[in-house]
């Protein structure tokens, strides 16, 4: 046998591979990595050190800085609506309230933050302030690519906690993380690059530094129980009082999903023999 006829035959990929890899092809560049895998193990971490903590952080963000601050703040988020809980959530907030240092937000202001974009000020002079203006441009650079992603449910729970803050995990396919992306090459403020975006619905912040005592054997009651569900719609651009606890969400705009018929699912070629 010659030595050519020796050689190993080429592998061929087989139609699922070659299926596989088309699907992928036709997704944007931020579509990948997978989101929802790393919001997933972002989520187990998370959980995992706060079991290592001795003691929680003071998280509160309405201190006396932010009660002077010159304007509104803004932001684009999802609110969660009060029907979407479980009954589970009273009896989590229950126990929370147990702890002294446990400072919970009200049904009103529960919500899912997707991106900052400032102080909203007649004349900007800091980093972080945007005009009425620049909000505007915002809002008509990011309605088009916005409208183009699909409706999505999202699943709410288990209970987490930050050092600072507990909160629920949300499980969405990837969705909000993906709609971050998109909204940060129209945002008028650039992220934070000390932590990276990970969606969360915040439950109540720890409003001093204190030992952390039982706090993770209480949560862990709730950490295999989903606390809600809700379809989400549109994303909002909102504005929050800073001189107020927690002041109404005042709705500058709603981004209506699913507008232009995008449902999320991978895209097929039509069958050219079909009618």
């Amino acid at each position: 046998m010659s030595r050519h006829r020796s050689l190993p035959r080429p592998v061929i990929p087989g139609r699922e591979q070659i299926q596989a890899l088309t699907r992928s092809a036709r997704h944007p560049l931020w579509w990948l990595p997978d989101p929802a895998a790393q919001q997933d193990e972002a989520y187990r971490r998370v959980w995992q050190n706060l079991r290592t903590l001795e003691c929680v952080e003071d998280g509160r963000h309405d201190e006396a800085r932010w009660r002077h601050l010159p304007g509104d703040f803004a932001m684009c988020c999802v609110r969660a609506p009060s029907s979407c809980f479980t009954s589970d959530l009273g009896d989590l907030r229950a126990a929370l309230e147990s702890f002294p240092f446990v400072r919970l937000h009200p049904d009103s202001s529960l919500h899912i933050p997707i991106l900052e974009l400032g102080i909203v000020r007649d004349e900007p002079s800091e980093r972080d302030e945007i005009s009425r203006n620049r909000l505007g441009e915002f809002i008509t650079q990011a309605q088009r690519p916005l409208v183009d992603f699909p409706r999505f449910p999202v699943f709410l729970g288990p209970v987490n906690s930050f050092a600072d803050a507990v909160f629920l995990d949300v499980h969405d396919g990837g969705w909000l993380s993906r709609i971050h992306r998109r909204l940060i090459d129209f945002g008028p403020v650039p992220p934070s690059t000390k932590f990276p975006y990970l969606p969360h619905l915040t439950l109540g912040h720890y409003d001093r530094a204190a030992p952390i005592g039982n706090l993770p054997a209480v949560l862990a009651e709730w950490r295999d129980l989903p606390i809600g569900e809700f379809l989400i719609e549109h994303v909002d651009v909102v504005t929050v009082d800073t001189n107020a606890a927690f002041p109404p969400f005042q709705v500058v705009h709603e981004f209506a999903l699913g507008t232009t018929r995008a449902t999320g699912t991978f895209p097929t070629r039509p069958d050219p023999l079909g009618d």
